[in-house]
């Protein structure tokens, strides 16, 4: 019997531990998974500020393309194309074309912002995952030395004597209550005067 509680304090010990590993385990491909997110989470902001930036410079492509067609057809027409009616939608265009660009890298400047704010919580939830796989462990540990002490207090409580199973024999104090005990029982009067030992 002693050796069966030892077995199983050993074996609780143990599966507390190895429980704690899986979960560590666990926990640590999850931390893994959020970094990976965390490394997406930047690239995507930095790939949707290239999109924006790409958009602001295609503003001015457009723009320069405008007034060139402008300059061209105020010419043709024999008009001065840098002074006039074409000299002012060509400054509009442009300052349109301006607000645009200027919409665009600020576009650009949020989508890098966006991207490490979510990359940071990413990683802070790494962090996370990383210290509940680190207190699994500690509680792991706890688990089993708590089973092995149990175990171990068993073990004593089971291969200790009892109290008056000694070399001398019975307990003269137990023997003598055990005498009123029984006595009383059988309906006998207790004795007096007798001293076992």
């Amino acid at each position: 019997m002693q050796y069966v509680a030892v077995a199983a304090a050993v074996l609780s010990a143990v599966g507390s531990i190895k429980q704690g590993q899986y979960q560590q385990a666990s926990l640590n491909m999850q931390a893994m998974q959020a970094r990976t997110n965390a490394t997406a989470a930047e690239l995507e902001g930095r790939q949707n500020a290239l999109n924006y930036n790409k958009q602001a410079l295609d503003v001015l492509e457009r723009q320069r393309k405008m007034s060139a067609t402008l300059i061209a057809r105020g010419a043709a027409g024999g008009i001065d194309p840098f002074s006039g009616s074409p000299m002012s939608v060509d400054q509009w265009n442009a300052f349109k074309a301006g607000e645009e660009y200027n919409l665009g890298i600020e576009n650009a400047d949020m989508a890098i912002a966006s991207g490490l704010a979510k990359s940071q919580m990413f990683e802070a939830q790494s962090a996370s995952y990383v210290a509940a796989g680190k207190q699994a462990m500690r509680q792991a540990y706890i688990s089993a030395a708590a089973s092995l002490a149990q175990g171990a207090y068993s073990y004593s409580k089971l291969s200790t004597p009892s109290a008056g199973a000694g070399s001398k024999g019975l307990d003269p104090g137990l023997a003598y209550e055990n005498a009123i005990t029984n006595s009383a029982y059988y309906g006998q009067s207790a004795p007096t005067g007798i001293r076992v030992g």
